[in-house]
């Protein structure tokens, strides 16, 4: 039987201060401008809007606006009315997890059933310090990610919930409303961790999420392949996804200028600008589309993209306009 691929899907993320976009802006004006880019991806043909789960900034720790993603998410339910709505993706020892589970429920009701529900074990330690949360071990995390993915599916389905796991205890728990969606929403699970977190995606998630450069994401790919096989499930029912960051440049002499002005280039400052460019969906239209075209060849269906000239609409725009309809399902 010939299998049918997923369809190509795109998404944006709604910039809400996490990466100093909105420094120097009034809170008001900031919410308002991030309504009309959510509204301009909606219209131009975007499938899913996206918020990060953080509260304190990156990749400096600044005094401004930093939106939280699931009051973002709720108010953005109803400025907008066919996209998606995801975070990339809940810490899950951010939130008591059944609290979790009630919101992400209650975003799917708000939006008509548009709910996407992206889960990560957390890594932002200073986050954590700053706000009191526990930062625990590498492996804590991971085995609160792995209860946090199996109890809140039974939360949204079943009308009581008593659940006894080594970091989390319901005892008869109620968990209304119940998502709109059947059979539960989609669950994403972030990170590319290959003993632990890849395992945990191939066992419970519909789709996983990796911000890797093309090399990096074939060779994840063959890493979920055999935590598949070990677990005996289907590798291709599980859609995987993109996250790269994205800017169109009429002209590789505008990249560079980009790359090499102060605050232009990569957020973190960490690789070389080749590997940067490599990695990512920065460039000239044809070079994008190329590299769009290279991940769907390898097997990825959807992208989540952060526009490095937000809160610019430029980018967002042409790359709906000019990329996507030259990259080949």
């Amino acid at each position: 039987m010939t299998r049918v691929a997923a369809p190509l899907r795109w998404g944006a993320f709604v910039p809400q201060g996490w990466k100093l976009e909105y420094s120097g802006w009034a809170a008001a004006e900031a919410w308002a401008r991030s309504v009309e880019l959510a509204q301009t991806a909606e219209r131009v043909g975007y499938d899913h809007l996206w918020v990060y789960d953080h509260v304190e900034t990156v990749p400096r720790r600044e005094a401004t606006h930093c939106f939280e993603a699931f009051t973002m998410l709720a108010a953005l339910s109803q400025q907008t009315t066919t996209a998606r709505l995801g975070q990339l993706v809940i810490c899950s020892s951010y939130r008591n997890v059944g609290v979790l589970a009630k919101e992400a429920a209650c975003v799917d009701v708000f939006s008509g059933g548009r709910l996407i529900l992206g889960l990560g074990a957390g890594w932002y330690a200073r986050e954590y310090e700053a706000y009191g949360f526990d930062y625990p071990s590498d492996a804590t995390r991971l085995a609160v990610l792995e209860e946090t993915i199996t109890v809140i599916p039974r939360l949204w389905r079943e009308q009581t919930v008593t659940f006894e796991g080594e970091h989390l205890r319901f005892a008869g728990a109620f968990c209304d409303p119940k998502p709109l969606q059947e059979p539960r929403p989609p669950i994403w699970v972030g990170g590319g961790g290959e003993k632990v977190t890849l395992r945990i995606a191939a066992e419970h998630a519909d789709a996983t999420n990796w911000q890797v450069g093309l090399e990096g994401f074939v060779h994840k790919s063959e890493v979920l392949a055999e935590h598949c096989a070990a677990l005996g499930r289907d590798f291709d029912t599980i859609v995987r996804t993109h996250g790269p960051d994205c800017r169109l440049f009429d002209t590789e002499r505008d990249l560079e200028a980009w790359l090499d002005a102060p605050g232009g280039g990569q957020l973190w400052g960490r690789t070389p600008h080749s590997e940067y460019v490599r990695d990512n969906l920065v460039g000239t239209v044809e070079q994008v589309t190329e590299k769009v075209q290279a991940f769907v060849d390898a097997g990825c269906r959807e992208f989540v993209l952060w526009f490095r000239d937000y809160p610019s609409s430029e980018s967002l725009e042409r790359f709906h306009a000019e990329v996507v309809p030259n990259v080949s399902t």
